[in-house]
């Protein structure tokens, strides 16, 4: 009897599994032309923002505002690449954990060395595979699609991450701006104011004690202007690698600060001043990324308890051969299992069960945290609300003033200096009118932020 028919199913059964590598290299130069090149006339990224609802005759946008920030975040930031890889990649494990276990095949040949029997060949061949017990591919299902799910939300917590980095940073640099705007008035009011005290120097009618005040307070205000400018530099480079473009690319249209601003400062007051506690907590309960993420967690937990309880249950390998020995044909079923302790089940499901109850413990935890964390959010609206109403009043006041004080200057009835130096004084009024309005801001961003939800965007499809 041949062997070659068996040799050829053995090598038809192993060898039609292979699959070929696909070798991918990582060209750094490559990479750092994309970067490089990456910019918003890319007619890919024009194509994704079609898909998102813009218009194409709206392409490519001519600022940037809320909406537009955070779609190029979408399309350019690399981090947003990596998360969903790996959400993808966890997703592989689903079709994994239904697979069989392997089958395996075999053939054993020898020779007979003396003269004596009937034949000198001794050849058999045989293979095995494994009955599982209990379920446990359902349940290894179960686990693996739990932790797709987990995946899942982890990359939505990357983006929602970077999405609030995005804002904050956006938001300082525009709060920076309007600071530096309010400084270059006021240094160029303290220019005018010194250099007529020079002259008032020079007439005899002034000291140099004052001329050296209004050089300290020029000086000081010069400097902080310069801190600002160098600020803006820095923020910039930031909110352009929060966006995932560099800063060149960036700057290729400009930001519309103004525009931003009022939709920052109507929306978190328009979404917070009637929202009641309880339908704010709602909300959070039931939306909230990171309180998602410890269900699922508790989920993975319950699905490894339930695998640790099948694995009490063995596994059986079947192992049916047929060997031909002397002219003899023999068939044999050979059955194996793995004989386990009661004390090492009892332990490994212990620790399953002590792993549940930690995870349902941290969901409890983050409720609590997210209900006291809503109270702190309606408490601190109220308060910056309140500020920023009183803020306005102070602003009405001062406009008053401003021109009670151009008129009076107009009629001769004060000097350009003291004009000017009453001037000088009314721009903190204006500062703490902006520090007042950013604060109410930062209320919203923190409502996203405790929500999880967006206020000021629409969802991403």
């Amino acid at each position: 009897m041949s062997l070659m028919p068996f040799l050829i199913i053995i090598f038809v059964l192993s060898g039609c599994s292979y699959l070929p590598i696909n070798k991918k290299d990582i060209e750094n130069q490559k990479i750092i032309e994309i970067i490089k090149d990456s910019d918003i006339y890319n007619e890919e990224f024009s194509q994704f923002l079609i898909s998102q609802g813009f218009e194409k005759a709206e392409l490519p946008f001519k600022a940037w505002g809320l909406k537009e920030l955070i779609y190029a975040q979408q399309f350019f930031n690399p981090q947003i690449k990596t998360a969903k890889i790996s959400w993808e990649l966890a997703q592989t494990n689903e079709a994994i954990a239904i697979l069989y276990p392997p089958t395996s095949i075999g053939l054993e040949v020898g020779r007979e060395t003396t003269s004596k029997e009937l034949t000198k060949k001794i050849f058999g061949g045989g293979f095995s595979f494994t009955f599982e017990s209990a379920d446990k591919k359902l349940i290894r299902h179960e686990l693996s699609i739990n932790k797709s799910q987990l995946a899942l939300i982890d990359f939505q917590l990357i983006n929602w991450e970077l999405r609030l980095d995005l804002f904050t940073r956006l938001f300082n640099f525009i709060e920076n701006q309007e600071f530096i705007k309010l400084s270059k008035l006021e240094l160029r009011l303290k220019q005018s104011v010194m250099n007529m005290m020079k002259k008032r120097l020079e007439a005899g009618v002034a000291s140099q004690i004052d001329l050296d005040r209004k050089t300290i307070e020029l000086n000081a205000i010069n400097q902080g202007l310069l801190q600002l400018q160098m600020n803006q530099s820095i923020m910039r480079n930031q909110l352009a690698s929060s966006i995932g473009l560099s800063t060149q690319k960036f700057n290729l249209i400009p930001l519309d600060s103004k525009k931003i601003t009022s939709i920052l400062d109507d929306i978190t007051v328009l979404y917070l001043k009637d929202k009641k506690l309880l339908e704010l907590q709602e909300v959070s309960l039931t939306k909230r990324l990171d309180l998602r993420k410890a269900l699922s967690n508790y989920a993975i937990a319950e699905a490894q308890l339930k695998l640790e309880v099948a694995n009490q249950y063995p596994d059986y390998t079947f192992s049916p051969a047929y060997a031909y020995e002397f002219g003899t044909r023999l068939w044999t079923l050979g059955i194996d299992s793995i004989i386990k302790s009661g004390d090492r089940n009892k332990a490994f499901i212990n620790k399953a069960e002590k792993f549940r109850d930690l995870e349902a413990s941290k969901v409890n935890t983050l409720q609590l945290t997210t209900i006291n964390d809503i109270e702190e959010l309606q408490l601190n609206f109220s308060n910056k609300f309140e500020d920023l109403k009183y803020s306005d009043q102070m602003i009405e006041t001062k406009n008053r003033l401003e021109s009670q004080l151009t008129e009076r200057f107009k009629r001769g009835l004060i000097n350009r200096m003291e004009f000017e130096n009453e001037m000088i004084n009314l721009i903190d009024i204006s500062k703490n009118h902006h520090k007042a309005i950013y604060n109410l801001i930062r209320i919203g961003l923190l409502a996203e932020s405790v929500l999880q939800e967006p206020i000021f965007t629409p969802n991403i499809k």
